[in-house]
Parts: structure tokens; sequence; C-alpha cells
């Protein structure tokens, strides 16, 4: 389930390696992968100019799971000093959905995809 989940996310956004670069960077300690019954998500910390992030890089489930795992996900973040997470999505959907949620669209990134950002 959440190969197949993976693997239909990178078709839709360009990326067909997409599981095994996630795979890949959490064998190294670089992403850490969550999964809850049949969600799940994708974490990747970051720094930018000395601050800590958390890039919510890969999701999945039914329509509430973003609301269901966002308190975790920001629990998580936390525990190692992130003042922010980010995820970044070609679906147009989020725009209505995401600002309900506490998210702050960003500009768009150099690919064009949304950008959506939560200050800790």
């Amino acid at each position: 389930l959440m190969k197949a989940a993976l693997g239909r996310i990178g078709k839709s956004v360009g990326e067909p390696n997409l599981p095994s670069n996630i795979a890949s960077a959490c064998l190294q300690k670089q992403a850490f992968l969550f999964v809850r019954g049949a969600d799940g998500f994708v974490l990747k910390p970051l720094a930018e100019d000395g601050v800590i992030g958390v890039l919510v890089w890969v999701g999945w489930g039914d329509g509430r799971a973003p609301e269901r795992h966002l308190p975790e996900v920001k629990r998580l973040a936390r525990l190692i000093g992130a003042r922010w997470l980010r995820f970044h999505s070609v679906r147009k959907g989020w725009l209505k959905v995401a600002p309900r949620m506490g998210w702050v669209r960003q500009p768009d990134d150099a690919d064009g995809l949304y950008v959506f950002q939560i200050n800790l």
C-alpha cells in the first residue's frame, strides 16, 4: 500500500524515482518515514540560514489524513528544534484547504509547485 502510494505520488509530480529516493534518504537518516494505518508521511529536516525546519516531503491517506496528523507532525518537528513546517504540491485543491489548517502560501517554487508553510 505504501509503495503504491509513493509510486502514484511520484508519477503525479514527475518523479518516478521518488520511492527509491525516499528509501535512500531514510536509510541515510536524512528523512524519516511515519506510517499510521493506511496513512503515512515522510519528514525531511532542513537548515536554511542556520534555522531548522521540516519539509513534509510526502504524505498520503484519506482526505482527513493531513488534519489528523498535523498535530503529531508539529510535535515531531518541535522535538528537533524546527521553527517551520513546509510542503510543496501540484494539487490546486490545497489553495483552499491548506489555509484552513493554518498553512500560509509562499511563493511557488522553481518547478511551479505551490508552497505552504506553518511557522512553529
